[in-house]
């Protein structure tokens, strides 16, 4: 099944219904306001945000001694906040991000590094907190993957290749927090894409956070993420992590941590090769 509808009425109609959501229980409007109504993503590797992966790869037809890097640079950012008195926050907000990965060849050895792919996305949100511990996010947002020149020049790839990561996508996620504990979920599907891709896809994941001993700025963490699409026959997409976040809650804190990747990749055009990496991430969002 393609994707195949008409992304600019649809854009359109988002827009169009956004206005009516926003007005009714208005009290307090703020331009660019601090921090987000919906829970940061840490292990999402399509969120905008600031991170960087360092990892050990291993692929099925077997890829030794190699490295994979990821990094992205990006913001997730209120532009426009409805606060009521009764603490039912909405919010309209924007998305970029670039997303880059570079493969290291014979890290051991000569150290050749391979730029291998560039992301592209960006996007618009609408985000509510119905009650105190719930919290819902709309988001329309575009993303394509470019193969970098050192991937194309070092494995002669002579001629243009089908793209199936441009498209974009309409997603509804919801995220629940008590306690420690942080519970979220996506369902999205692909109205349209630039060649011939299948059109659902979601993610879920949890969070457990606690501080360490007294300090309101140190906190332990574990996580896990599973990504899922259609496209790949649902195989979940598993990332493990453990670690810490540095940083009063609500102020942009850093998560440094250790984690574990498995499934299809999340990147490039040959998102149907299935890997297996481990090693050290961090991300924190800056301009929150």
């Amino acid at each position: 099944m393609t994707a195949k509808i008409n992304t600019r009425k649809l854009l359109l109609f988002v827009l169009a219904c956004i206005p009516s959501l926003c007005l009714q229980g208005q009290q307090q409007r703020q331009w660019l306001a601090a921090g987000g109504l919906f829970p940061d993503k840490p292990l999402d590797y399509r969120e905008a945000q600031f991170s960087g992966s360092l990892y050990v790869l291993h692929t099925p037809s077997g890829w030794p001694n190699r490295m994979f890097a990821n990094y992205s640079a990006g913001m997730s950012r209120s532009i426009y906040r409805w606060e009521s008195i009764a603490k039912k926050h909405k919010e309209l907000g924007v998305e970029i991000a670039t997303f880059t990965q570079f493969i290291f060849e014979d890290p051991l050895k000569t150290f050749q590094v391979n730029h291998f792919n560039t992301e592209y996305k960006v996007g618009l949100y609408y985000s509510w907190q119905p009650t105190k511990n719930w919290a819902f996010r709309l988001r329309l947002y575009h993303i394509s993957a470019h193969l970098g020149d050192d991937f194309i020049y070092r494995f002669y790839v002579t001629e243009y290749l089908d793209n199936p990561r441009i498209y974009e996508v309409l997603d509804f996620s919801a995220a629940f927090q008590i306690k420690n504990w942080t519970l979220y979920a996506t369902l999205g599907v692909i109205p349209h894409s630039a060649y011939e891709r299948k059109r659902f896809l979601g993610d879920l994941g949890a969070i457990w956070k606690k501080p360490v001993g007294q300090k309101d700025w140190l906190r332990w963490m574990l996580a896990a993420h599973a990504q899922l699409e259609q496209e790949t026959n649902f195989y979940p997409g598993t990332r493990l992590a453990a670690g810490i976040e540095i940083g009063k809650e609500g102020s942009s804190p850093v998560t440094i941590m250790f984690d574990a990747f498995h499934g299809y990749i999340p990147y490039s055009l040959y998102d149907k090769a299935r890997i297996s990496w481990i090693g050290g991430s961090m991300s924190f969002q800056p301009f929150r």
